[in-house]
């Protein structure tokens, strides 16, 4: 095989293998079909210009040609007849597809123009990754092209990138690397005898034992490293008083934000907003956090992973077709401090001053960098946010299951240790309703009845006893007594669940704008049904929260909730009968406690594997030329072999220090590099050109002369080596560039 054949094979898998990386973004498989179809083309294309000899700009030309009516022949197939010229059915395809990509959720509906900008995006990859390789002869530039596939469902997901993705972006550029290291070894005795061509056959095995060395071990480490990447630590969040972990970026307790600012004697303006999409006199809800974890401690969050960047991708649980999009212009107060980026949901994209990243679960948006100035950070800020409305009407809630998000485990738990009383209390509250959202309906009416009070001051006990204290006796309490009882009893009732802390809508001004103040500080629970992710109630009286949400009033008056004027008044005794939810009908894994946090043995492990990577990657071309150099000059080959490895293995010592192999016979060759050393360095050279020419010539190898070949070899390169500075020599160590080029 030649060796432009060898190369345009290897990049042909290598894109073909990156194409499936961005697979998580559709649920439309026709992109592969398509994409794959126009790669092999291209590749098939390019070997059969190759063969002809033609140059590599004519090649690259002739690619983008290619590329170019590969995609015409797929714009027209996707046009409607009659529908204007191709040129305006390209530029409506890709309009389409951007606002597909703006609107939709991952993993997207099908989309002509999503998979036309996809076609597009693996056809150009393939052009630029061959170019790269065979056009200007930089295979280890190879890496960026396929990467960038990789790298948009790795930050436009905003989760964790699946491992196999990385694998395969991996594989195809170890690939382009063997073939470039097989076609170093086939130019090594390009021209010589048939019996000393056969040196390649022995240097083959040098490349694929060095890509097992050097490969497989930072394949092994980069995906140990992804696996150890730190997580976020917080502190313990709700009625308990967390210790905190002891991560590297520690949080604090939003619930004593809010805590304190509802109790504030003096009501000050803490942000003021504009929103798009705004047209009724309700504002939107902003969110801070949430909090996920539920036990006798209160309502707390779990470890998280925090994703650097202001694009927070997929959205939870989402697969129906939002509502709209919103655009919400914010200017906090100089006077408001927080960790958390206020915003509406779901979060898209946001720009914002400063150091910020994302719970891509959650979709919060938190403050980054040192602990001293991360909660003054949003004081004084002007920021944007780009979010989707997910608004679903009564009549689809009221037909959707309560679905399982990603999160089951934790947003499911009921702990073990639940009283009976309140796993009572939520059967008698549900025990008309037939579906999730009935039971849902049933616990808001219930908790917003007139048996229930708005009130802030502090209430008598502590965990359990405090939420019985509140539901079954004192009834009375503030936005996150209902939040947490609501949520609870959510769980008991089969829904998952999970309390939000953030701001209401606020006052609307005369300008359309609106302003939130710190006594509109509020929390909510969010319940997740199937198709429509996380959901938000609110269970809070009207005296403080206002209407409950659109999507929350039944369909039908005559359905089964409860009036909310006849809700329990006292405990349920045992002799009540009703359903037996209890902590056996939902998933009882016990949540992680709070308080313990396993990141810095992580953290020191991903900083270890993240280290041996880039040590692995720096020292590959050094080994690579080491393991060369000891398999050329190694005592088990024969005398024919031997002699052509010492003779390749000056010539690259040559190139490396910066030099150019001469022209001629080995003798020319010879008396050429003999006057760059000293009188008994030349002579070596000299001596070593000779054997050169007899072993290439002379019917019998010389077999019994080469004792002493190693040494005269490395004296060789010790000659050419000593003239030239530090700094050289240290860069044909360490970046021998005869591993990129022959001459």
């Amino acid at each position: 095989m030649r060796d432009t054949d060898r190369s345009t094979v290897a990049v042909t898998i290598a894109v073909l293998l990156a194409s499936l990386t961005i697979r998580p973004l559709t649920s439309d498989g026709r992109y592969l079909v398509l994409g794959w179809l126009l790669v092999l083309t291209l590749g098939l294309v390019t070997l059969l210009l190759r063969r002809a000899r033609l140059g590599p700009t004519t090649v690259f030309l002739i690619q983008v040609a290619v590329l170019i009516i590969g995609l015409g022949m797929l714009t027209w197939s996707m046009s409607d007849p009659g529908g204007g010229t191709w040129y305006d059915s390209l530029l409506d395809l890709w309009r389409s597809g951007i606002a597909h990509m703006q609107t939709q959720t991952s993993p997207m509906q099908p989309n002509d123009g999503v998979t036309l900008i996809f076609v597009t995006a693996v056809g150009i990859v393939m052009v630029l990754t061959d170019l790269l390789v065979v056009g200007v002869g930089r295979p280890g530039w190879a890496f960026a092209p396929p990467t960038a596939l990789y790298l948009v469902p790795a930050l436009g997901l905003a989760k964790d990138a699946s491992i196999l993705s990385f694998g395969l972006v991996a594989v195809g550029y170890l690939a382009i690397l063997i073939a470039d290291g097989l076609n170093s070894n086939a130019r090594w005795t390009r021209g010589l005898s048939r019996d000393s061509s056969e040196t390649m056959g022995a240097a083959a095995p040098v490349v694929w034992r060095a890509a097992g060395y050097l490969g497989v071990p930072a394949l092994v480490i980069t995906v140990i490293a992804s696996l150890m990447m730190p997580t976020l630590a917080v502190s313990g969040f709700g009625i308990g008083n967390g210790s905190g972990g002891n991560g590297p970026l520690q949080l604090g307790d939003p619930t004593l934000d809010l805590r304190r600012n509802l109790t504030q004697a003096e009501e000050r303006p803490v942000l003021r907003y504009r929103s798009t999409q705004d047209d009724r006199s309700s504002g939107t809800y902003l969110r801070l956090t949430t909090l996920p974890q539920f036990g006798n401690a209160g309502w707390s969050p779990v470890q998280i992973q925090v994703t650097p960047g202001n694009r927070l991708g997929q959205i939870p649980g989402v697969t129906t077709e939002p509502r709209g999009q919103r655009t919400t212009d914010v200017s906090v107060s100089q006077g408001f401090e927080s960790e958390y980026l206020p915003a509406p949901y779901a979060p898209r994209n946001f720009s914002a001053d400063g150091s910020w990243g994302f719970d891509p679960g959650a979709l919060s948006i938190l403050a980054m960098g040192n602990e001293d100035v991360r909660r003054r950070q949003i004081a004084g800020l002007t920021y944007r946010v780009q979010s989707i409305d997910i608004e679903p009407t009564a009549e689809q809630l009221s037909l959707a299951a309560s679905g399982t998000p990603q999160d089951s485990a934790i947003t499911t738990a009921v702990p073990d240790d639940l009283p009976q009383s309140l796993i009572d209390l939520t059967n008698q509250v549900t025990e008309d309703s037939t579906t999730a959202f009935e039971r849902a309906i049933a616990i808001q009416s219930f908790l917003r009845s007139d048996a229930f009070e708005y009130d802030t001051r502090p209430l008598p006990g502590s965990g359990y006893q405090a939420l019985e204290n509140f539901l079954l006796t004192d009834r009375r309490g503030y936005c996150e007594q209902f939040a947490g009882a609501m949520a609870m009893m959510a769980r008991v009732a089969n829904i998952p669940s999970r309390v939000t802390i953030g701001f209401l809508p606020g006052q609307r001004n005369s300008d359309g704008s609106y302003t939130v103040t710190n006594h509109k500080m509020h929390a909510w629970p969010e319940l997740y049904f199937s198709g429509y992710g996380w959901v938000r109630f609110e269970p809070t009286p009207a005296s403080q929260a206002g209407t409950v949400p659109d999507w929350s009033v039944p369909p039908s008056e005559t359905g089964n909730n409860p009036d909310p004027t006849t809700a329990p008044t006292t405990a349920p005794t045992d002799e009540q009968t009703g359903p037996t939810a209890g902590p056996t009908d939902v998933p009882t894994e016990t949540p992680t406690d709070p308080n313990q946090t396993t990141t810095d043995p992580w953290q020191a492990l991903a900083a270890t594997g993240i280290a041996l990577l880039v040590l692995a990657v720096l020292a590959a071309p050094a080994t690579l030329r080491i393991r060369r150099r000891a398999s050329r000059l190694s005592a088990h080959q024969d005398g024919r072999r031997r002699v052509e490895g010492a003779w390749q293995e000056i010539r690259d010592t040559m190139i490396d220090l910066g030099g150019r192999w001469p022209d001629g016979s080995p003798r020319r060759i010879g008396a050429t590099v003999a006057n760059r050393l000293d009188r008994s360095q030349a002579d070596e050279m000299t001596s070593v050109a000779v054997l050169v020419e007899r072993s290439r010539y002379a019917p019998t190898a010389p077999d019994g002369e080469l004792d002493e070949l190693p040494e005269i070899t490395r004296n060789v390169r010790a000659g050419l080596a000593e003239p030239q500075s530090r700094w050289r020599r240290f860069l044909a160590f360490w970046l021998p560039r005869s591993l990129f080029r022959r001459r």
